[in-house]
């Protein structure tokens, strides 16, 4: 997914009528162009600044509707009797936990560094970040925005209200630390702006499954259930395993937290269309819990694994609806020692 950033600087007293133009004449133009999954809207009113971020399914289809903006673009310079500049960005890591409203605030770090180093950037920003973001009170949704020709970046987090936004300064400043002491890169800019209204899609079947293995990873059993489609959920793993409904989604999230509560998902590759895809990893852990698994009760023995997996899904209506896991049992046994 791709990103055009518009930022819309004119006279605090013209933002109501920006605002207004934005929503009733831009975006149902906007989001009519091939590829757009829609709009979002923030103010500062009090120093006149209108951020518009249209995202886009390639980076084709939002060079494609550059011409079809321009014009709105300059009669929205125009009413705010003021300028716009104008930005765009790969979107490699969005997570959402709910929808955020009318009003919700959002903070957006500036941050730069070495084009070269920017893949550690994104993996420290997925490592260190990612999980401790989630567990902020009145988290909605977090994203990292990157540009990989200059080395920029940013990171979008929206809270539910703008008194959740207020009340994570302090972890998001210890968090904004720690993050950079793991990359080359730099803050440049902390801004913190109302969200007026969103209506952004999340990427397709690979962002799903890479939003899945984020909230598996970061022990997010809310935000990981809510990716799935609960009611119709089945799953499949070695053994004869045959689940359905919430007892698999129990089942499945059970069985390997509780067994490997340190556990880890690596990806390898993720493979998707609009019917489902295929994700390849591995799943690293300490056996520190008892694993229930088909045959019985392993207890806790306290050694590593690291084994591989593949993962098949469905999905339906932007849900995951079944799990069809592969892995070679008896290489987890035997690295559990009940098998030499």
């Amino acid at each position: 997914m791709h990103v055009r950033m518009n930022m819309l600087i004119g006279d605090p007293a013209r933002v109501d009528d920006v605002t207004h133009y934005l929503e009733d004449t831009v975006r149902p133009h906007v989001e009519a162009q091939p590829g757009c999954r829609g709009l979002a809207v923030l103010t500062d009113a009090d120093l006149g600044v209108t951020m518009v971020n249209s995202y886009w399914e390639s980076a084709e289809a939002m060079a494609a509707s550059e011409h079809a903006v321009q014009t709105s673009r300059k009669e929205a310079i125009e009413l705010a009797h003021g300028m716009v500049t104008v930005e765009h960005y790969e979107v490699p890591i969005f997570v959402r936990r709910s929808r955020p409203g009318r009003g919700a605030g959002v903070r957006i770090t500036a941050i730069e560094g070495d084009p070269v180093d920017l893949d550690l950037t994104i993996q420290a920003f997925r490592d260190t970040a990612l999980p401790r973001l989630l567990e902020m009170p009145g988290m909605a949704s977090t994203q990292l925005l990157v540009d990989r020709q200059t080395g920029r970046g940013l990171v979008i987090s929206a809270y539910e209200t703008a008194e959740d936004l207020a009340a994570s300064r302090a972890k998001a400043a210890r968090l904004r630390a720690d993050t950079m002491a793991k990359t080359h890169a730099t803050v440049r800019s902390v801004q913190e702006y109302t969200l007026l209204s969103t209506t952004v899609r999340e990427g397709g079947t690979t962002n799903l499954i890479e939003r899945e293995t984020e909230f598996w990873n970061a022990r997010d059993r809310e935000g990981w259930g809510s990716v799935l489609d609960q009611q119709a959920f089945e799953l499949r793993a070695p053994g004869g395993v045959r689940m359905a409904g919430r007892e698999a989604v129990d089942a499945l999230w059970n069985v390997w937290q509780e067994a490997f509560p340190d556990n880890r998902v690596e990806i390898g590759a993720i493979y998707g269309d609009e019917r489902g895809g295929v994700l390849e990893g591995r799943f690293v852990g300490t056996h520190n819990g008892t694993l229930r698994t088909s045959s019985g009760e392993i207890p806790a023995t306290g050694r590593q694994v690291d084994i591989a997996f593949s993962e098949v899904h469905r999905v339906q209506e932007g849900k995951l609806i079944d799990d069809h896991l592969y892995f070679d049992q008896f290489e987890l046994l035997r690295q559990l020692e009940q098998l030499t």
